[in-house]
């Protein structure tokens, strides 16, 4: 006899206006009550009245749950996905009780491998955040495209300002909230069950413990050489450009020329002492200044800079929740290419049990896919192509993407990515939810292609546009 699988519905409301991630999944199975799944919470600095839109999210976090989250789920550690709960961190502490708190094995701090990249990650951080709090670097943002893009990728990273990195103190007062016994850290290839919502199962798919994995962040292009990990020596480098702005003593070590060869730029500018070389004195003229390497450091933090946002991005909390009835909703936070191919490192499970059936692979979760909550804004680099939006062969497929594009258009971000976006507009029949856009042009799309012809996913929304809703039935 075969058991008809349990009907019900599943409602993921995605926060607008934020450029960061904010998702509600109310989860309804038939004859029970409703189960609130929270996944990420965050606003991007520089937002137009930033905080006050998150108070009026998290009201309406608190309204809709009556304080209970059944499940709660961070993805990675970027201010866009955190910054929520540390701005509201009192109304969590003490309005909302967390039955389940999930992270990926990536912030475990029992876990040698996350404790050495965590390392990794802070050092780099730290640099950042003392450049990017610098008064005389951060003069220069209008006049140095170099410049520039650290303090605008230090919004992401949560260290502008010149504060210290906050996302570790942020994950630190969740995991206390829901306490050691309720937190879980995950693998890829690991399927869990919520402990409180029945009907519900997710697929564990990255962040990759492979680090030639983890640490591909660009797709390869003919032989063009892969990307890795920041360097410890870039960081180091930064730190001790920024120690001399504040003319900080440095170390012998940290000097690459022989005592012999050493020449004390102060010395230098005051043309002494004698018997320097006409070379030497012309450095400093002011009418060769276009000739001087003094600046050239700023590309070098640039590029820190970048890799550090990427690399953070790939350790992304990947989940594919699926449904009873084998649908499945995508949650790949920023996962970007490493972390994508790894998916089809493993099976799910990752040691199959004949007592479960067959194993799943990459290609039949991808397959099953009706929801897809687009990674990373919709940037050129956080959505596969052939191994990945392409196998999202479900006629059912929504997708949701969490943008302000006026924000991203002001810092010359390219969100969404155009061909990515034309993408999505065709593998879903222009069923496409932005964070910003007219909700009854996206209604009238829902309308116009129906997911099914009986129970089709309905959208809904806010009265005044705080949130857009999907509506999926199983």
């Amino acid at each position: 006899m075969t058991t008809r699988p349990s009907s019900g519905t599943v409602s993921v409301r995605m926060y607008r206006g934020i450029l960061g991630d904010c998702f509600l999944l109310r989860h309804q199975l038939e004859g029970a009550g409703v189960k609130h799944i929270l996944i990420d919470c965050g606003v991007l600095q520089g937002v137009e009245n930033a905080r006050a839109l998150m108070k009026d999210i998290v009201n309406d976090l608190l309204t809709t749950t009556g304080g209970k989250l059944d499940l709660l789920v961070v993805t990675h550690e970027h201010h866009d996905h955190l910054s929520g709960f540390l701005y509201e961190q009192e109304t969590f502490k003490s309005q909302f009780d967390i039955v389940e708190f999930w992270l990926a094995w990536t912030e475990n701090p029992a876990d040698p491998q996350a404790v050495a990249l965590h390392q990794h990650f802070n050092k780099a951080k730290n640099s950042l955040a003392a450049m990017a709090g610098h008064s005389a670097i951060s003069a220069l943002k209008n006049n140095n495209v170099h410049i520039k893009t650290v303090l605008d990728l230090s919004a992401f990273l949560g260290v502008a300002g010149g504060g210290r990195p906050t996302g570790a103190s942020t994950l630190q007062m969740l995991k206390d909230k829901a306490t050691p016994a309720r937190t879980r850290y995950l693998e890829p290839g690991d399927v869990v069950e919520p402990r409180a919502i029945a009907g519900l199962k997710a697929h564990v798919m990255g962040p990759p413990r492979d680090e030639k994995r983890l640490r591909k962040d660009s797709p390869s292009q003919g032989p063009a050489k892969e990307v890795y990990l920041t360097d410890q020596e870039d960081a180091h480098a930064i730190e001790l450009q920024v120690n001399q702005l504040d003319d900080k003593p440095v170390e012998a070590l940290d000097i690459p020329f022989a005592r012999l060869h050493q020449r004390p730029l102060a010395a230098v500018k005051q043309g002494k002492p004698s018997g320097w070389t006409n070379t030497q004195k012309l450095y400093f003229d002011p009418a060769e200044s276009k000739r001087t390497i003094d600046d050239e450091w700023y590309s070098s933090a640039e590029t820190l800079a970048l890799k550090l946002d990427s690399d953070t991005n790939n350790t992304s909390l990947v989940l594919a929740f699926e449904l009873p009835d084998k649908q499945v909703l995508l949650f790949p936070g920023d996962a970007q290419v490493g972390n994508w191919l790894s998916w089809a490192d493993q099976t799910y499970p990752r040691t199959p049990d004949p007592l479960q059936g067959a194993a799943l692979t990459v290609d039949d979760i991808l397959a099953r896919v009706t929801l897809y909550k687009v990674g990373h804004h919709c940037s050129h680099n956080a959505t596969l192509r052939q191994m990945g939006l392409e196998k999202m062969t479900d006629d059912r497929l929504v997708a949701m993407i969490p943008l302000v594009t006026a924000v991203a258009e002001g810092n010359d971000w390219c969100m969404p990515y155009p061909d990515l976006y034309a993408a999505l507009k065709k593998q879903t029949q222009n069923r496409v939810v932005i964070g910003d856009s007219v909700i009854a042009d996206e209604s009238a799309a829902f309308m116009k292609k129906p997911t099914a012809e009986q129970n089709p996913a309905v959208l809904d929304y806010h009265s005044q546009g705080l949130w857009v809703e999907i509506k999926i039935s199983f």
